[in-house]
C-alpha cells in the first residue's frame, strides 16, 4: 500500500521545510570499486523559496537534485543512503511509489525535450497519463502555460507543433508540462545553459514568479544567475556540502575558502 503523506496537498506547518535532506550519500559502483559522488549532505528547503546549487563540473550537483525525486534510481550502479523527507515522509521508503514522488517533485532538464505533438498536448502530457477529465485538463494547461510565462505567446495557436517554438519557448513549455500536474517542488538542472541571453532572461523571470508559489531547486554553474534569482545558495565541492546560506551572504561574504575561490572565479 502506498503511504499517503507523499500525496498530501496541505501546506507544511509554519516554518517547517518542504524537503529535508539528511546524511545523503550516493555511491557509484564501477568494476568492483566504489566512488562517493555525494557524502553526507544535509540541507533543508523552505516553502516558497529558490535555492541555487552551485559548484564546479563533476561536484555532484546533478546527482544531488536527481536524488530529490528518485530519478537517480534510473542510473544503473548508483546506491543511495540517508534520507530525503518530503513533508516528513521518507521518499525512499519501500512503500512509496516513485511515480507519485515525481508528481509532487517535478523536474526540468538542461535541454528542452518536447514531444512530437502540439503545444497543448505537450503541456497536457502528464495529465493524460493521470487520466484527468478533459475539462480539467483544459483549465490546468492554461494555468500551467500562464505560470510558465508562455500563455500569451501561444494561446492563439495551441494546435501548432511544439517543434515550431524557439528553444526558450520550448524550455518554458517543458516547465509548463511539469507545472500542469501541480508539483509542490520543481527541480531545474541548468535549464538555461542551452539558451541565448534573451531566452535566459525570460526563463529567469519565470523562476522568480514561481518561487513565490512553490519550492524551486536550481542547479547552475552561473554565479550571476544564482545572484539574480535565488534566495539561498548551496555550494558543493567533490560531493560535500561546503557552505549554505542566504544568497548575498554566500556570494559576497563566504566563510569558507573553497566557496570564496569558486564565487570569485579563482577556483583551482
Amino acid at each position: 500500500m502506498t503511504a499517503t503523506p507523499i500525496l498530501a496537498s496541505a501546506a507544511p506547518p509554519d516554518g517547517a521545510p518542504v524537503i529535508q535532506v539528511q546524511k545523503l550519500s550516493v555511491l557509484a559502483k564501477k568494476r568492483k570499486q566504489e566512488k562517493k559522488i555525494l557524502d553526507g549532505v544535509q540541507l533543508d528547503f523552505a516553502p516558497r523559496s529558490l535555492t541555487a546549487v552551485i559548484g564546479a563540473s563533476g561536484c555532484g550537483k546533478t546527482t544531488f537534485v536527481r536524488t530529490l525525486n528518485r530519478m537517480v534510481e534510473l542510473t544503473p550502479g548508483l546506491r543511495v543512503s540517508g534520507q530525503v523527507l518530503y513533508l516528513g515522509q521518507n521518499i525512499y521508503d519501500r512503500s512509496i511509489n516513485p511515480v507519485l514522488v515525481r508528481r509532487r517533485i517535478g523536474m526540468v532538464f538542461q535541454r528542452p525535450t518536447v514531444f512530437p505533438m502540439s503545444v497543448f498536448e505537450n503541456a497536457a502530457f502528464g495529465l493524460r497519463l493521470l487520466h484527468e477529465p478533459d475539462d480539467e485538463i483544459d483549465s490546468a494547461v492554461q494555468e500551467a502555460l500562464t505560470r510558465s510565462g508562455l500563455w500569451d505567446e501561444v494561446k492563439d495557436d495551441l494546435d501548432r507543433s511544439a517543434f515550431g517554438l524557439s528553444g526558450g519557448q520550448q524550455q518554458r513549455l517543458c516547465i509548463a508540462r511539469a507545472l500542469a500536474v501541480r508539483p509542490r517542488v520543481l527541480l531545474m538542472d541548468e535549464p538555461t545553459s542551452a539558451l541565448d541571453p534573451m531566452a535566459t532572461q525570460r526563463v529567469e523571470a519565470t523562476m522568480r514568479r514561481l518561487k513565490e508559489e512553490i519550492v524551486l531547486i536550481l542547479v547552475t554553474h552561473n554565479v550571476g544567475q544564482a545572484a539574480r534569482v535565488s534566495d539561498r545558495v548551496a555550494f558543493l565541492h567533490q560531493g560535500h556540502l561546503i557552505e549554505t546560506g542566504p544568497t548575498a551572504e554566500i556570494l559576497e561574504r563566504p566563510r569558507e575558502t573553497l566557496t570564496q575561490q569558486f564565487v570569485s572565479g579563482h577556483f583551482a
